[in-house]
Parts: structure tokens; C-alpha cells; sequence
């Protein structure tokens, strides 16, 4: 947390918060890619798994 919250908006209050939902959601899309990855028999590039999921998140 202290590497990601100082990269926060302070403006929308609660840093601390927001900065767990931001670190939760990447381990959470690295945990899906890794999954995705694993039934795939690493076929797929891990990385490109993990842009997805992130980009899933975002839209």
C-alpha cells in the first residue's frame, strides 16, 4: 500500500480504501490469468491473459 496509495487522487477522499480495491482487482486479474493460463496448458502468454482480465475490469 505505501508504493500505490501516494498515487491516488487525494481529492476523492478515503485513499486508503480505494488503494485495497486497485491492488485487490490486480491480484484478482492476475489470479484469472494464471487460471485461464493453467486450463489452457499455458498456450496462451500469461501476460496477454492478464491485459484481458484488466481490460474486462475496466469496460
Amino acid at each position: 500500500m505505501p508504493l500505490v496509495e501516494p498515487r491516488m487522487d487525494a481529492a476523492t477522499g478515503n485513499e486508503a480504501a480505494r488503494t485495497r480495491a486497485v491492488i485487490t482487482t490486480a491480484f484478482t486479474c492476475l489470479d484469472a490469468a494464471s487460471m485461464t493460463w493453467v486450463a489452457g496448458d499455458g498456450k496462451d502468454d500469461i501476460m496477454d491473459l492478464y491485459d484481458e482480465c484488466v481490460a474486462a475490469v475496466r469496460a
